[in-house]
């Protein structure tokens, strides 16, 4: 199918929501679609080595071997200007938008499957509550696509748009999203790795239980897949 074709599937697959080419002129306000880089090794690399996985999502904040591949390196190098980067794999099963996070700093997630992002800006965030259902935005996002989201944009997993799952490479700063040290301390009860800012829709009790915040109000924004 094309990616018009499965646009327009999903959304009539999804009735009850608007889903945006991340074309339009409006996904400005969240980020920048990049272009111009050969991901054919990325491909290569995934297809060998990553699957879907069967239940839930998988995240590693740090791949050395997508680290050293040179299309990597050189997104790293014309979004973070010399800055270290640190860049891994993330797939999964995510159907639904359960939770919300950011960084300080711009994510880029090269997407390998089509998906769905489902995105806000921090300044939708009335006394602590994130209310997706009202304020966010959805986005399709086809295989290929490489997406830079700024810093103040709220985020979370990709949602799949196949039912087989959805396959993305994340790239951020180095140190991002890796575990805190165990005398740190904050007055900022979203954070809950090095540079990651979240919480949690009520639905989500496992999370709640590891004791992220409730942040994520409104019904659950979740999608049925083609």
């Amino acid at each position: 199918m094309t990616n018009e074709e499965v646009l327009t599937k999903l959304r009539q697959k999804n009735p009850d929501y608007q889903i945006t080419k991340i074309s339009q002129a409006s996904f400005k306000n969240y980020g920048n679609l990049l272009a111009g880089y050969d991901l054919q090794t990325v491909e290569d690399y995934f297809k060998k080595n990553v699957s879907y996985g069967e239940d839930g999502n998988s995240y590693n904040p740090s791949n050395p071997e997508l680290e050293k591949l040179p299309v990597i390196q050189k997104i790293g190098q014309d979004v973070y200007a010399g800055m270290e980067i640190a860049a891994g794999e993330c797939t999964g099963q995510a159907q639904s938008f359960s939770a919300v996070e950011f960084h300080q700093g711009s994510e880029v997630n090269l997407m390998l499957t089509d998906v769905v992002m489902v995105l806000g800006k921090r300044s939708q965030i009335k006394a602590g509550l994130f209310d997706a259902a009202e304020d966010a935005k959805l986005f399709f996002i086809p295989a290929g696509s490489i997406v830079e989201m700024y810093s103040d944009t709220l985020h979370y997993s990709p949602i799949k748009v196949h039912p087989a799952g959805f396959k993305a490479v994340v790239i951020v700063l180095r140190g991002t999203n890796q575990p805190l040290p165990t005398d740190f301390e904050s007055r900022n009860k979203w954070i809950v790795k090095k540079n990651k800012f979240q919480a949690a829709h009520a639905v989500r009790k496992d999370k709640l239980a590891a004791g992220i915040v409730e942040g994520v109000s409104g019904k659950l924004i979740k999608l049925e897949q083609i």
